[in-house]
C-alpha cells in the first residue's frame, strides 16, 4: 500500500516492466475502489548511465504533471503522482490491453481495424502537437485499447542519450535487447539525437508501428530505408500515406498525414 498525492492505492499485479519503470495493476481506494495503473519508477542500473538519473526522474514526475493537465479522448489519462521507499510513481487510466498484446496474442491486424486505430493515435499526437510536446515513443506497447477508445499511454521520458554507451555502441542492439525495442520505432533524426525530434518524428514511429500491425512483426530499419516491407493487397491510398510516413526526411511528411484524414 501506499500513498500518492491524492489518493491511497495497494499493487495488485505486475503488468509489464522497461528501462525506467515498473507497471502494475493497483486499487484505488476511494471516492470508490478502481483499478488503475501504477507506474513506479526502478530503472535498470545495466541500461541507464547513473549521471543521466537525477534528469530521468525529474521528466519522469513531469510526465504525471503534464499528463494530468491533458484532457483528449486519444490520450491515457494521468491521476495522481507520488513517491514510494524514494521511487516516484505515477497513477493513470488502466487499459483493457495494449496494441502490442494484440499482436502477440492475435498477430497481424486487418487492415480497416489498423486504420481506425491509426486514426484514434493521430487524433492523440494532434492534440500534443499542439502543445509543442512530442511523444517520442509511439509504438504498439503504448497504444492502449479502452472500451471506449484507442489511447496513447506513455509519454516518452527516456532518450538514447541516456542509456549506457557501452551498451549502445557494443553492437548489442536488438529488438529484445531493449523492452520492446524503442530503437526500431524511431526516426533517424531522433536517433542521432533527441534534441533533434520534431512533430514528424512521432509520424514517422506511427508509420513504424503501422508496419508491424498489418504485418504482425517489426520492420528492420534497412527494410524501411529501402521501401522493402512487403506488405501485400494494401489499397493505394493507405500504401502512399504509409510510405510517406516512414520516408527519411522528417521536415515534410507532418502535413501530409494531417492532410489526408480519410482512411
Amino acid at each position: 500500500k501506499f500513498q500518492g498525492e491524492n489518493n491511497k492505492y495497494e499493487l495488485v499485479e505486475p503488468l509489464g516492466n522497461g528501462a525506467v519503470g515498473h507497471v502494475w495493476s493497483a486499487r484505488r481506494k476511494s471516492p470508490e475502489v478502481t483499478l488503475v495503473a501504477a507506474k513506479v519508477m526502478l530503472p535498470r542500473q545495466d541500461l541507464l548511465q547513473d549521471s543521466k538519473l537525477p534528469d530521468v526522474r525529474e521528466r519522469f514526475r513531469r510526465e504525471a504533471r503534464n499528463g494530468s493537465e491533458i484532457d483528449h479522448p486519444n490520450i491515457v489519462r494521468y491521476f495522481d503522482v507520488g513517491e514510494v521507499q524514494q521511487n516516484p510513481f505515477l497513477i493513470m487510466e488502466l487499459a483493457d490491453r495494449s496494441i502490442a498484446d494484440q499482436l502477440r496474442t492475435s498477430g497481424p491486424i486487418p487492415e480497416e481495424e489498423t486504420a481506425e486505430i491509426i486514426l484514434d493515435v493521430v487524433a492523440g499526437l494532434a492534440c500534443l502537437h499542439s502543445r509543442e510536446c512530442r511523444h517520442r515513443d509511439v509504438k504498439p506497447a503504448n497504444i492502449l485499447e479502452f472500451s471506449s477508445a484507442i489511447k496513447l499511454g506513455d509519454l516518452g521520458i527516456v532518450r538514447w542519450s541516456d542509456f549506457d554507451p557501452v551498451f549502445t555502441n557494443g553492437g548489442t542492439i536488438t529488438q529484445e535487447s531493449i523492452q520492446l525495442g524503442s530503437w526500431f520505432y524511431m526516426a533517424p533524426e531522433q536517433q542521432e539525437s533527441p534534441h533533434n525530434a520534431v512533430d514528424a518524428s512521432d509520424i514517422y514511429s506511427l508509420g513504424v508501428s503501422w508496419i508491424e500491425m498489418l504485418k504482425g512483426q517489426k520492420p528492420s530499419p534497412q527494410a524501411i530505408g529501402a521501401g522493402r516491407y512487403d506488405i501485400p493487397d494494401l489499397r493505394p491510398g493507405i500504401a502512399d500515406l504509409l510510405a510517406n510516413m516512414v520516408k527519411y526526411r522528417s521536415e515534410e511528411h507532418t502535413s501530409e498525414l494531417q492532410s489526408r484524414p480519410h482512411i
